[in-house]
């Protein structure tokens, strides 16, 4: 997500779109490489070109960032450390889209998280992102899910609210310090 928001072109007006499937996630960006750029040269080591660079600053100084220009290397590590499939990349003239399948060609087994909620949550990937990440992280603040997901902590807060008053959340101990306990129905 944070190479979303330090590469995205926001004079479009398009937000980051988050795609949450059984088998795949998708990330839709409104970017583009510099000029001279193709796809290979992200798989090779390279200077970064932020399309952002006061955004980027911005992560390396608060240390959300360790480098500039090793972020799609420092995505496949993190998918290797996880045992999870490297990424798949699609680039077009004024968008970027990085995807993650949650399923090894090896492995049929579609997640389990997925498998229980998507169902529930068609229509509203938010929702499905937000219990995904309470399920991997379960002391995450909104804050945090807002800058994973893309929504404002606002719009994270509401969802939250909504996903409490329907059962499949719960919050125990106190706002810093608490933790989420996602009722897997």
């Amino acid at each position: 997500m944070l190479n979303a928001i330090i590469h995205r072109d926001y004079s479009t007006g398009n937000p980051i779109h988050i795609h949450i499937y059984p088998d795949k996630i998708l990330i839709y960006n409104d970017g583009r490489l510099p000029e001279t750029w193709t796809i290979e040269d992200l798989f090779a080591p390279h200077t970064s070109k932020p399309f952002n660079p006061l955004i980027a600053s911005t992560f390396f100084r608060s240390g959300q960032i360790e480098a500039w220009g090793r972020g799609v290397e420092k995505i496949a590590e993190a998918c290797r450390e996880w045992g999870k499939p490297e990424p798949f990349y699609k680039v077009r003239a004024n968008e970027i889209m990085i995807g993650f399948n949650s399923v090894d060609a090896g492995d049929k087994t579609i997640d389990k998280f997925a498998e229980k909620f998507v169902e529930k949550f068609v229509g509203n990937e938010s929702q499905l992102a937000i219990l995904k990440l309470m399920c991997e992280q379960p002391t995450i603040s909104a804050r945090t899910i807002s800058s994973y997901i893309g929504i404002t902590p606002r719009g994270v807060q509401k969802n939250i609210e909504i996903l409490k008053r329907e059962g499949f959340v719960e919050r125990v101990g106190a706002a810093k310090g608490g933790r989420w306990i996602v009722k897997q129905q």
